[in-house]
């Protein structure tokens, strides 16, 4: 994070008494880990901190401190002297449940979205960062914050997820000298790792059920969700966040696609890839979008049409 962006938003966070957190739609840990990283910094300075979210949080989150503060809400009715938007990309994406005519006076943007709009007052937009809670963690040490265990595994959670468990082509020097920091703060990776990629029976069903829909050709592997087979296993859409890896992890799959049937032409597309392919290029092309190699978009088509829209924009893209 540049100095300048450092000494901002540390003053604007040193005046504030009432400051609200929010991350993007359906929650990961990226979004989660940070947002609590920061809600354990802003409450040791006396701050008086919300941080809500549209959507329920993923019940593997549940071992972060603060977790049971977080609230669902619809929309956001108190005003508040700071917002701050961790990981959305665009002001629409934390499901447009923060007015920005009544809602707070400084809007503060922390995001590594390649796409993103710089719709806040403040925008602090990294897409070369490999997650916020990289982000957060530059601006804690230039700060002068301390960095005890409860920040410590808000920021590793958020680093962990964002990097695949360090699989992913962002996992960069950078990244392998934070975690060790957190680290040495007491974070123990095995707990975190037994929590995050926790999985439960009816959430294990429905894995083998995609596993067993996977289709691979020419570099490309793809498989399915539908709402059948949510139906069948009682599944929750909150358990699927790990399931595209098991795709991109093949080891002739250049470029994973997991398809989620969610209404009749509501067909939510991941795509991971790994490196030297770009998804983001890909994403683009149904109004997406993301990171390089990780990115998503909703298309409204039956899923049929759906999965032949996106293999064939792939095809020609993916060696561009």
């Amino acid at each position: 994070m540049k100095t300048k962006d450092v000494l901002l938003l540390k003053d604007i966070l040193k005046k504030a008494k009432t400051i609200l957190i929010t991350t993007h739609r359906n929650p990961d840990g990226d979004g989660i880990g940070s947002g609590v990283a920061l809600m354990s910094i802003l409450l040791k300075l006396g701050k008086k901190i919300d941080f809500v979210t549209k959507d329920t949080i993923p019940f593997i989150y549940n071992f972060l401190p603060y977790i049971n503060k977080i609230k669902k809400v619809d929309s956001v009715k108190k005003r508040y002297d700071v917002v701050i938007f961790l990981e959305c990309p665009d002001k629409d994406r934390n499901g447009k449940i923060i007015d920005f005519e009544k809602n707070f006076k400084i809007s503060v943007n922390i995001d590594h979205h390649i796409g993103n709009t710089r719709y806040a007052d403040i925008n602090i937009v990294d897409p070369k960062a490999s997650a916020v809670g990289m982000q957060l963690f530059e601006f804690f040490k230039k700060a002068g914050f301390k960095i005890d265990l409860n920040v410590a595994l808000g920021l590793y959670t958020a680093i962990i997820t964002d990097t695949g468990s360090f699989n992913f082509a962002n996992s960069t020097p950078e990244v392998h000298r934070a975690v060790a920091e957190l680290i040495e703060k007491g974070v123990k990776p095995s707990f975190v790792s037994s929590n995050v990629y926790a999985t439960s029976p009816e959430s294990t069903k429905l894995m083998a059920q995609m596993l067993s829909k996977i289709r691979i050709k020419d570099g490309i592997g793809w498989s399915v969700l539908t709402k059948k087979m949510f139906k069948q296993t009682k599944a929750l859409d909150s358990e699927i966040d790990n399931f595209i890896n098991l795709i991109r992890n093949i080891r002739d799959v250049k470029i994973a696609v997991l398809f989620k049937e969610y209404g009749a032409k509501v067909i939510k597309v991941s795509f991971r890839s790994k490196t030297g392919f770009n998804v983001n290029r890909i994403a683009t092309f149904f109004n997406g979008g993301g990171h390089k190699y990780a990115a998503g978009c909703v298309i409204h088509k039956t899923l049929k049409d759906a999965i032949s829209s996106v293999l064939k924009i792939i095809k020609k893209n993916m060696y561009l």
